[in-house]
């Protein structure tokens, strides 16, 4: 099986932009000690009239890209990145959200999601 991809964004209410995006940028440097492809920031669309041309950083959010092989990888660091964090730090895996210590079967549950939908994709 070929590359896919996953998005992944901190959660975490009350905090700040920056303070979001310090969360993020440690787990993506967490995440590349992982086999994966490739970590970037997730986008938040197209910048609005009158700004710089590009597109909008949505604020902590990331774009992994990995082979389904080591999605079961990156979700031990998800829960392992997860239970450093203060209790209220989320992650939001594709519409499924963590917090705290993620259980084994969560992350079967998700990995086996993951793997679902990529045999879906034509």
């Amino acid at each position: 099986m070929e590359a896919a991809s996953i998005g992944i964004r901190v959660v975490c209410p009350g905090v700040d932009p920056e303070r979001l995006n310090e969360l993020a940028s440690n787990l993506a440097e967490a995440l590349l000690a992982e086999d994966v492809d490739n970590v970037r920031a997730g986008t938040g669309g197209v910048a609005p009239a009158g700004a710089k041309a590009g597109e909008v950083l949505a604020i902590g959010a990331l774009f992994v890209t990995l082979a389904p092989a080591v999605m079961e990888g990156v979700m031990a660091v998800v829960s392992s990145w997860l239970s450093r964090q203060p209790s209220d730090v989320e992650v939001d895996i594709d519409g499924h959200r963590f917090r705290g210590p993620v259980t084994r079967s969560q992350r079967d549950e998700l990995v086996a999601a993951y793997l679902q939908r990529l045999d879906r994709t034509p």
